[in-house]
């Protein structure tokens, strides 16, 4: 049997995310400020005397409770990143999975169950935002009486309703896609769950890496074991559960370094319509047409398709001194006080240009009047 349900899901996604990322250039949603996030005091107060590694430590565990990030450091959130594991902060159904795990393990009552996350969804509909969070409330809840996929799909069509869809479309999307995917109970889910991730990269113009295929899915693992220790580490957070929380974090956090090094060892793929064509021909078993396309896109993969600069007939030197350097990851633009030169990496290699000053026209102008 063909897994048709989670290609419906990846098709409704990609519309979906098609359909965001058209609204988001005719509006200025993506400007307003964001909605409130949870705030910890018992953690605030612990930062007391805290060494700088220690403080980074705590301020990512109580992202990964709250997700609020702000704290955390724009290189490390490219870490995580670049591993796709984003929804770490963002309190969902990975959170709420963690939590509950060792409930749903000691009763096996799906009525007690169901009151279990009645109790958990009262505590977190009291709470200002995690709208993931109560979205997987629903799912949960309504997956309880109903089944696994007609409570997905019951869930979301009342998220959309009357839930927090109108807030961020965008969460309710990766909701969507890769909690259809999870409950599909497909073969090689972690295919699945990769190509979900080459989704989002094509959509955010992101390269990706293709051995998240085989870190994300174990980082996952590591992290779902740690989550019910963090949360019950974290109340009320004494010297001793601060202490353990924190050797917690930090060797899950080699993990991601290493996997970060690992994954920098292998050129990332830039997403573009020949991933898909790809997929569709592994989708219906084209191995031959597969290879071959495989082929010819490590020919163009993160091809540049800048063309190259021209030499021209003279070149000029800048004599003058610096005034202002302006650096960028593929360009350098530094303006001198009788020119400026503008360095370029093309095709693997920087080319530069430099051009002089020109004078402007009013001062050309008068020049020539008190001739």
């Amino acid at each position: 049997m063909k897994p048709t349900w989670p290609v419906i899901i990846i098709f409704f996604s990609f519309v979906l995310m098609w359909i965001i990322k058209s609204e988001e250039t005719c509006h200025l949603s993506s400007y307003f400020r964001a909605e409130k996030t949870l705030r910890l005091s018992n953690f605030n107060k612990q930062k007391i005397g805290l060494t700088e590694p220690q403080l980074e430590a705590l301020e990512l565990w109580e992202s990964m409770l709250t997700g609020r990030s702000a704290p955390i450091s724009k290189m490390l959130k490219d870490k995580y990143k670049k591993l796709g594991l984003n929804h770490l902060f963002t309190p969902s159904g990975f959170h709420l999975s963690a939590v509950m795990l060792p409930f749903t393990k000691l009763i096996q009552n799906k009525k007690w169950q169901l009151l279990i996350i009645l109790i958990f969804g009262l505590a977190i509909f009291s709470l200002p935002g995690m709208g993931a969070l109560k979205r997987m409330v629903l799912v949960k809840a309504n997956q309880n009486i109903l089944g696994q996929k007609s409570g997905f799909i019951l869930a979301l069509c009342l998220d959309i309703l009357f839930g927090s869809f109108s807030n961020s479309p965008l969460s309710f999307c990766y909701s969507f896609l890769f909690l259809g995917i999870i409950y599909s109970g497909v073969n090689f889910l972690f295919l699945w769950f990769f190509f979900g991730q080459c989704l989002i990269a094509y959509f955010n113009g992101l390269l990706i890496s293709p051995l998240i295929l085989f870190l994300s899915p174990l980082l996952n693992f590591f992290f779902a074991l740690a989550m019910p220790l963090l949360f019950i580490l974290a109340i009320p957070l004494w010297n001793w559960q601060l202490q353990i929380g924190l050797k917690i974090i930090m060797i899950l956090q080699k993990l991601v370094d290493y996997s970060v090094s690992l994954s920098s060892l292998v050129p990332s793929w830039e997403i573009n319509l020949w991933i898909f064509i790809m997929f569709c021909l592994f989708y219906h078993a084209k191995r031959k047409f597969l290879l071959v396309c495989l082929v010819f896109l490590t020919q163009n993969l993160n091809r540049s398709r800048v063309s190259p600069i021209r030499l021209n007939a003279y070149e000029f030197v800048p004599m003058g001194r610096i005034i202002k350097k302006i650096v960028t990851n593929n360009e350098e633009l530094i303006y001198w006080s009788d020119g400026k030169c503008k360095r370029e990496l093309i095709s693997g290699l920087w080319w530069e240009k430099c051009s002089p000053r020109r004078k402007s026209t009013h001062k050309i102008l008068k020049k020539l009047s008190s001739l």
